[in-house]
């Protein structure tokens, strides 16, 4: 943030402070921006969750983490998805041409978590001249009548926008989204969090780790999960259970202590096991072997295909192949994630935010 910004923004624009909207904040900074006739442009990333799925959040995290360095001549300004009618007065008002949206990535493109597809839809729809860009996404409508019905709805608002970028974190998600979006550009990346690398500082490793879903998108009985439990009982001393659903509302203020809680307790077992997405992905990116389980739709072995070449983690939807995989893993010594392949594809989102200004004003943040 440049020092002019320093000076005339209050303190509550500069940090998060609960339930104040972000037009109390912004008013400040537009103010600033009008009266100087600075060409400082913001980036709004909109959606991002104060739910419990820990997952949601690490996307959050590495999105920030990655547009910060990307797009250092930005201000990001963080709406979160419950508070964005609360704060469409401010977009409406100040929003410049030169803004960006970012819509928040994960798994509920689709009628599954249809809040979150009502949020892009009132953003797409509600600032037809912005660029707007959909953070990597799996895509599942379903199909059944309200599914393709949806899907329908969808497709037309989404085409319709001038410039509006797609962007899928699996390829069954990018041959829909192509085949579907036919006017909208589509990218291919992974899952945003494998931008980070979570390895350092090492642990010391002990135990396996269970991290288990219990919820819809499971495909697993609980006497399944009692043979996956039998399973590390026999190859390790101690057999933890996890999730990252933790069960409790995490708060923007709250979301790095939590992240690096649940975190560390992976970089602490020797092994883990999971049907979580972001299970199989945070045993990447903190370097820990794993056994990842296939759930409900292709989010998961869609997102393998990204990481299979790791060596330390592994793919099954047969619950009994994992004692052979826990063999075969423990004659891994020191994996050690490294997320430059990921790099190449990351830089498709770059190139579709980019614009020709060669103005470099100065970065903030802002969260509302």
């Amino acid at each position: 943030m440049s020092q002019a910004l320093e000076k005339i923004l209050p303190l509550s624009f500069r940090n998060y402070v609960s339930n104040i909207p972000v037009y109390q904040y912004y008013k400040g900074y537009l103010s600033y921006r009008n009266a100087y006739k600075d060409k400082t442009k913001a980036i709004y990333v909109v959606g991002s969750p104060e739910h419990d799925n820990l997952g949601d959040h690490a996307i959050t995290y590495a999105q920030m983490n990655f547009l910060r360095k990307a797009f250092p001549d930005y201000t990001l300004i963080e709406i979160v998805a419950n508070r964005l009618m609360h704060n469409m007065k401010c977009l409406e008002e100040f929003c410049s041409p030169e803004d960006i949206f970012v819509l928040q990535g994960g798994g509920n493109f689709g009628i599954e978590y249809f809040r979150e597809e009502e949020v892009r839809r009132k953003i797409i729809s509600d600032f037809p001249n912005n660029k707007i860009i959909v953070f990597p996404q799996t895509i599942y409508f379903g199909d059944t009548e309200l599914g393709r019905a949806e899907f329908k709805k969808t497709q037309d608002l989404y085409g319709s926008h001038k410039d509006l970028t797609l962007v899928a974190r699996e390829k069954t998600s990018y041959e829909i989204m192509k085949a579907g979006f036919r006017n909208n550009a589509v990218l291919l990346t992974p899952d945003i969090v494998m931008s980070l690398d979570i390895t350092d500082p090492p642990k010391e490793r002990h135990g396996a780790l269970l991290c288990i879903r219990a919820d819809k998108e499971s495909i697993f009985s609980e006497q399944d999960k009692k043979i996956i439990q039998d399973y590390t009982s026999k190859h390790y001393s101690t057999t933890t259970f996890t999730d990252t659903c933790i069960l409790r509302p995490v708060s923007l203020e709250d979301r790095d202590h939590e992240l690096n809680t649940l975190w560390n307790q992976f970089k602490e077992a020797e092994v883990v096991i999971t049907d979580r997405l972001h299970g199989m992905i945070f045993a990447a990116i903190t370097s820990t072997p794993c056994i990842a389980l296939g759930n409900y739709n292709y989010k998961v072995v869609g997102s393998y295909e990204w990481i299979k070449h790791l060596g330390y983690v592994k793919f099954t939807n047969d619950v009994k192949q994992i004692p052979a995989l826990l063999e075969e893993l423990k004659t891994i010594q020191s994996p050690r994630y490294n997320n430059e392949f990921s790099v190449q594809h990351y830089n498709q989102i770059i190139e579709a935010m980019s614009n020709s200004s060669a103005e470099e004003p100065a970065s903030s943040i802002v969260t509302a």
